[in-house]
């Protein structure tokens, strides 16, 4: 793991079906500005709202359209393992390189269960990567210790990290496992310049060139540079989440507007029970942006 793992949102058409087109041409954009990894179907590629056989369909997409040019990372997350197992091993199947799940969700486990959640997936997957989607906003916590337990498991590969730095660092410290922020608004160089390897950014959705460069300005040490963009990157999602128009809609239809609204992909509407940010919402927000980032704008 390392470097710039893009969080696009699922493009779904006007009937909530998966819009194949759209996922093709925003993989090609994404791959065409030099992320490294795209990783489909966490909370914002909505995968508790996508049906199985779409779901299915959005990770042959992925796989088929990365065509090697970088990493092929499906959520496949289930509110029980045997749900989990089926949705990896299509992964598997299809060539993705690894899948991020969150564990099952809803009821605490145990850190036996929680760990033998994980020991389960590979043992029934062993040809596939794992990553831990560590978010105790919608799943369990998994604390340092558990990680030392799943440091054992060969396919293990790391974490995308909603937490904190302080257990990013833990984990680095007492593992060989790759734990990766996704709290990029305030943790994107920190955690670079204390020795992460990467960046998993929703943000790279919006403006993935601008994202790549904080990369590269962090791996060539150049961390004045990399923290001046780290505050425009702040000031950027302040400003649109300030806005008033957008406030009563739910953070999901809004962040598929700003990706709609910069344009270098096209996310379409999400599914219900979400309401859709209106088209002319969704023009507001552009011309707001466009007066504001001009310099943002990669479309």
């Amino acid at each position: 793991m390392g470097g710039v793992y893009a969080l696009p949102p699922t493009p779904f058409d006007a009937s909530g079906r998966f819009d194949e087109e759209l996922m093709r041409a925003n993989v090609q954009r994404l791959c065409e500005a030099g992320v490294d990894a795209i990783v489909t179907t966490g909370s914002v590629g909505e995968f508790h709202t996508i049906r199985w056989e779409d779901h299915k369909k959005l990770i042959e997409v992925l796989v088929d359209a990365v065509t090697g040019k970088t990493k092929a990372i499906p959520g496949c997350s289930g509110v029980n393992t045997e749900e989990a197992i089926m949705k990896v091993k299509y992964a598997q199947d299809c060539g993705a390189d690894a899948v991020m799940n969150v564990s099952p969700y809803y009821v605490n486990l145990t850190e036996n269960e929680l760990c033998g959640y994980w020991r389960d997936l590979a043992d029934a997957c062993p040809d596939i990567g794992l990553i831990v989607y560590n978010n105790p906003h919608t799943a369990q916590l998994h604390t340092v210790e558990t990680f030392k337990e799943l440091a054992k498991i060969p396919s293990m590969c790391g974490s995308k990290e909603i937490t904190t730095i302080k257990l990013q660092l833990e984990i680095m410290r007492h593992t060989d496992l790759t734990p990766m922020t996704a709290t990029e608004l305030d943790y994107y160089v920190p955690t670079m310049k204390l020795g992460a390897k990467g960046i998993f950014s929703m943000s790279a959705s919006m403006f993935p060139r601008f994202i790549v460069s904080i990369y590269k300005a962090c791996k060539e040490g150049k961390w004045e540079e990399a923290m001046r963009m780290q505050h425009k990157l702040r000031d950027v999602w302040d400003f649109l989440d300030g806005l008033a128009f957008g406030k009563p809609y739910g953070p999901i239809p809004r962040f598929k507007c700003y990706v709609n609204a910069f344009g270098v992909l096209n996310c379409g509407i999400p599914r219900k029970p979400f309401i859709p940010v209106p088209q002319d919402i969704q023009a507001k927000y552009r011309e707001e942006l466009k007066a504001k980032f001009p310099e943002l704008f990669e479309a």
